[in-house]
């Protein structure tokens, strides 16, 4: 088989979360979960990466939600690192001190945990939550357990923005400093709450050109990572050409549905059978082959 574009899968377990982001856009799915709605097994998540890994995708990163509140997530990870060469996952922290060492002994290969403040009362006026020390004891925990690189993401509004340097100053060997950018749908560009809290990131990347002292590109969207000498990566996603037509994503929602773009939902594929492996790899072909950038 020829070589595809896609080189890491995301597999949304869960819409289910302990915290209410008021950035949080679920993944792109269409609406909230709530406890009455199916989500994905752990049989189907095994029958979807025995195929992704057949087409030569190697890398699968688990979201949610926040993927540790499923009861099960440790036995999913442990399952991925049976045919994935990566396994990581995406979570805001609150649950993680708890979790990790199982997760290392699981095969876990690194984390992304949310961090958008180190200050209480802007984490809870983005969370809705006093949860900051879980975070923090979260990130101290996987730090004493070695998982690296730890990516530290922190979303950039209008109420945190004045607080980039102190995050620089936080991260360590090992960590890497994610400032993401605001991200919306084309529809939303104009709402209320998008032009309240949306910070551009143009400056601060020009700032980091000028001051790192290496500059790497990632093969990954075209993504560059600045040394200061703390390692930081900018994504910047919104109107940007190159980032969509490098992005090396698929995506499964958390009722097992592939979708191959963030902002789109005329995209969703049912899978009616995750054990039917051929039909799962034709719906995976075809959702990968008609993948089209969002910005452009």
């Amino acid at each position: 088989m020829s070589e595809i574009p896609i080189k890491v899968l995301r597999v949304a377990v869960t819409q289910r979360c302990n915290l209410n982001c008021i950035y949080c856009h679920h993944e792109g799915e269409c609406s909230q979960a709530d406890n009455g709605r199916k989500e994905i097994t752990k049989d189907e998540i095994e029958d979807l990466l025995k195929v992704t890994s057949e087409l030569g995708i190697k890398k699968v990163r688990f979201t949610g939600g926040e993927p540790l509140i499923r009861k099960d997530i440790v036995d999913i990870v442990e399952t991925a690192s049976n045919y994935m060469s990566d396994v990581s996952m995406s979570t805001n922290g609150t649950l993680l001190s708890e979790k990790i060492y199982d997760l290392k002994e699981a095969g876990i290969s690194r984390v992304n945990v949310t961090l958008n403040t180190l200050n209480e009362e802007t984490y809870k006026s983005i969370t809705g939550k006093n949860k900051l020390k879980e975070v923090l004891k979260g990130i101290e925990k996987t730090y004493q357990e070695e998982i690296f690189p730890i990516k530290v993401n922190m979303v950039v509004m209008k109420r945190n923005y004045r607080e980039i340097k102190e995050m620089i100053d936080f991260i360590r060997d090992g960590m890497v400093l994610q400032l993401i950018e605001l991200i919306s749908s084309k529809d939303d560009l104009d709402s209320d709450f998008y032009k309240e809290n949306y910070a551009c990131l143009l400056p601060i990347e020009e700032h980091l050109e000028k001051n790192a002292t290496k500059v790497i590109e990632r093969e990954k969207q075209r993504r560059k990572k600045y040394f200061v000498p703390q390692e930081i990566e900018v994504v910047r996603s919104m109107h940007n050409t190159v980032f969509c037509n490098n992005c090396m994503s698929i995506r499964v929602t958390s009722e097992g549905e592939i979708k191959n773009c963030l902002f789109r939902s005329d995209n969703l594929i049912k899978v009616e059978d995750f054990s039917d492996h051929e039909k799962l790899k034709e719906i995976l072909l075809y959702s990968i082959r008609s993948k089209m950038p969002y910005w452009c």
